[in-house]
């Protein structure tokens, strides 16, 4: 079943207290990791996986702790989604699925550069998610931090883009446009696992275009029969992410914990 919210920009504030009854911190392969960790933790140990700007979106983070969910977050700032990213990324889910037994299928939360994050480890493990949650997300370099003309051109990111060839070894931009992979790329079996898309944006989002990133995944979704629910926000920019009441998402991704 597809779902289609459109919801205009408000001016509810965001709650900024955290409910985590606390916060561990600790390293992975030498990369640091935030754990809010709620008081009880709810049936089958939800948890967000955030594939970066952990904190961003306090009043969601919040309200999934208060239902029960641990949130999750590893720094590999920098890094887009790379394989060294997300070989660190195995070794985290080992330690909060592997040992620490929260769930086999966490939600995957992508804001901005994030969606880079999140989209690889669906194309590594289509079965190791519930949802896949892109808030302005980046789903194709070319279009951040590449900056190049495609259905819309973004503001782009020299200084990202020069880190991103860095990061996969490509030697000039030909090489990198040619053959870095492409958003819809290898995501068919997450569509297959049931994985629910959901994608929350603004409709003018002149950094992070819709046109050329997450709208390409919910073509893709929509064409394959996979689940789709869209939070549009009217003549929204790249920023605020998230909704200025939170509750609809929280409720949407508690409910697919539960399914």
């Amino acid at each position: 079943m597809r779902y289609l919210f459109l919801l205009a920009l408000g001016h509810l504030p965001f709650f900024l207290t955290s409910h985590a009854a606390s916060s561990e911190h600790f390293e992975i392969d030498g990369a640091k990791v935030t754990l809010q960790v709620p008081t009880s933790a709810a049936e089958n140990k939800p948890w967000l996986w955030i594939g970066e700007f952990a904190g961003h979106l306090k009043s969601l983070e919040s309200g999934l702790i208060e239902k029960g969910w641990h949130v999750a977050y590893v720094a590999q700032s920098n890094k887009f989604g790379s394989p060294s990213a997300m070989a660190v990324w195995e070794k985290l889910y080992t330690e909060l699925h592997g040992k620490r037994g929260l769930s086999a299928k966490p939600a995957m939360l992508g804001i901005s550069r994030g969606g880079l994050y999140v989209n690889a480890w669906l194309r590594l493990h289509p079965n190791r998610a519930s949802v896949l949650y892109l808030d302005n997300g980046v789903c194709d370099i070319r279009s951040w931090p590449g900056g190049f003309q495609l259905t819309k051109k973004s503001k782009g990111s020299a200084g990202d883009w020069a880190k991103y060839k860095s990061e996969f070894g490509f030697m000039d931009d030909d090489s990198a446009i040619t053959k870095s992979i492409r958003p819809t790329d290898q995501l068919l079996p997450a569509i297959k696992a049931n994985v629910l898309l959901v994608s929350c944006h603004g409709t003018a989002d002149r950094t992070v275009p819709y046109e050329d990133n997450a709208a390409k995944l919910v073509e893709f979704w929509q064409q394959n029969k996979g689940r789709v629910m869209l939070f549009a926000k009217e003549k929204g920019d790249h920023h605020p992410h998230g909704l200025p009441d939170a509750k609809p998402l929280i409720d949407l991704l508690a409910a697919e914990s539960q399914s």
